[in-house]
């Protein structure tokens, strides 16, 4: 995931997150933290670091089959821009 991504990535998986109902609690809060933080205060976390945030994240709660879906939705975002 590159920095230029994160307005990508982010809406993708606080999408993923508050609709998959396979989805637990515990990531969501810390999915909702990072974009309260990102979308507060914009200045204060670099795209860097939120796109490592949002990766790890990723990495722990998100299964391989479900990342895979989000990768390709991805994908064709990026064509349509």
């Amino acid at each position: 995931m590159q920095a230029s991504e994160v307005p990508l990535w982010l809406p993708m998986l606080l999408d993923y997150s508050l609709n998959d109902k396979s989805a637990q609690r515990a990531p969501r809060l810390d999915l909702l933290g990072i974009a309260h933080g990102a979308t507060a205060y914009p200045d204060d976390i670099p795209g860097w670091r939120l796109a490592e945030l949002l990766l790890r994240l990723a990495e722990q709660y998100v299964s391989a089959e479900d990342w895979q879906r989000l990768q390709s939705r991805i994908r064709k975002r990026r064509r349509q821009s």
